[in-house]
């Protein structure tokens, strides 16, 4: 018995292994005969102890940093019962499964380089087996090899308009997390989507303030009423062995920017200027009062002056003459921007912040010159067809042509005609929207000629 001890140290002490004292074939060099083996993938082997002797099997592998090394093995054979043994640079086993039911192993504080795992069972009760051994590092910096969006301050861009980045995390490769920069200029909704290509990867949506939140991958997460700012969304590997490809996608649906300017944030409640000047000071803001609409009611033609400016230095802020609500607007360059006004009608100023971001206080001032007219009072309607005499004609400097408004007696206009007939003291009009049902006191406003 005692030489039997003897031979089991001398295997032990030259790297070899003999786990049976009574074992007659030759000792397993387990450093010499490893294979060597693959860092998170299937590693395959067999053992026929009682046939061939092949009691062991050993497979090196290469750490490449400080880490945990997680270790299973499945025998096709479910009567064998299979042990791991894992050295690093010692003749003692690092971590070992012997007499433990759970074939799992998890060995601790390993150092970068080369660490040998070895299967085995008994050589005179084993049983003939292939088997699977997949090990699995977990390194003790899962970011180690990372350089950029390894951290919030070196995150990548992430568009919050119909962006869409495309990237890859390893947990055991040391690439576990990669962070992104999403930027809003103004309030909006936000939406993210992760597809994550069913692997176990996890990705986080987080602001200044508050607890990050998850983002599903099936469902995504749609974020309401963001104030503008900074946000990030963190993706990372959950646990050891994860990895793949992945991709986010995300569309942003700007906020109502005139949800604190009243009224006239739109043209529909634009705020009336009196005539023949006026004076408005005020301020726009993208973010929620990015329009300013004005109204100017004309009733003749004649040359309306705009003055408008930011009083603040740098401010984007800008002023457009629209001659129709739906009109997209002259721009109004400078101070005393003249318009010509050929036709009576509403006429409409828009001030605005045209960009996310953008906001100031502004002057707007108007001035208006109408030019010569002739005010003639309606002594006559005629019915078929319409047709107005006037109490104007050559003796006043009417001629036949010449354009003119149908007004109320308050001066407010009508509608467009024009002279079509001129006698010594009168003079026919004809209403162009071919209407003749006017109010009492309705009088025409007709361009005198020079």
């Amino acid at each position: 018995m005692r030489a039997a001890r003897w031979a089991v140290a001398l295997a032990l002490a030259s790297g070899c292994i003999r786990l049976n004292p009574l074992y007659g074939g030759p000792g397993y060099d387990f450093r010499a005969q490893a294979k060597d083996g693959v860092l998170g993938g299937v590693n395959e082997g067999a053992l026929d102890p009682q046939g061939s002797d092949a009691y062991a099997q050993a497979f090196r592998f290469d750490l490449p940093a400080p880490g945990q090394l997680l270790l299973t093995v499945k025998p096709a054979n479910p009567a064998a019962q299979l042990d791991l043994d894992v050295y690093t640079d010692g003749k003692v086993p690092a971590g070992s499964t012997a007499q433990q039911a759970d074939k799992k192993l998890t060995v601790d504080d390993l150092q970068p380089g080369p660490v040998f795992v070895v299967v085995h069972e008994p050589w005179r009760t084993g049983d003939a087996t292939s088997f699977r051994l997949t090990p699995i590092f977990k390194p003790a910096d899962p970011d180690a090899a990372r350089t950029t969006c390894k951290t919030q301050a070196t995150a990548r861009e992430l568009p919050a308009e119909h962006g869409r980045v495309e990237d890859s995390v390893d947990y055991s490769a040391m690439r576990r997390t990669c962070w992104w920069h999403i930027a809003l200029a103004a309030e909006g909704g936000l939406s993210i989507k992760l597809d994550n290509g069913g692997a176990n990867l996890l990705a986080e949506f987080s602001g200044a303030q508050g607890m990050p939140e998850k983002i599903d991958p099936a469902a995504g997460l749609a974020k309401a009423d963001l104030p503008a700012g900074d946000y990030w969304v963190k993706v990372y590997a959950n646990d050891a062995g994860d990895s793949g490809r992945y991709s986010l996608t995300t569309s942003f649906t700007p906020g109502d920017t005139c949800k604190n300017g009243g009224e006239a944030c739109a043209v529909e409640g634009a705020e009336p200027l009196a005539l023949p000047s006026d004076s408005k000071s005020a301020e726009v803001d993208y973010s929620g009062r990015q329009f300013h609409f004005y109204k100017v009611s004309l009733a003749a033609q004649g040359r309306l002056t705009i003055d408008f400016k930011a009083l603040q230095r740098g401010s984007r802020i800008s002023a457009a003459f629209l001659k129709a609500p739906d009109d997209d607007g002259e721009p109004i360059a400078g101070s005393s921007a003249e318009r010509s006004i050929d036709a009576p009608g509403d006429y409409f100023i828009r001030v605005q912040a045209p960009q996310p971001g953008d906001a100031g206080k502004y002057a707007l001032s108007i001035s208006w010159q109408p030019a010569a007219t002739i005010a003639a009072d309606v002594v006559e309607i005629g019915q078929s067809p319409c047709m107005l005499t006037v109490s104007a004609g050559s003796n006043q400097k009417v001629r036949p042509g010449e354009a003119c408004t149908v007004t109320a007696a308050t001066g407010k206009a009508l509608e467009s005609c024009v002279v079509e007939s001129v006698f010594a003291n009168l003079s026919e009009v004809r209403p162009l929207a071919g209407s003749c049902a006017l109010p009492d006191g309705a009088r025409v406003q007709i361009t005198a000629s020079p």
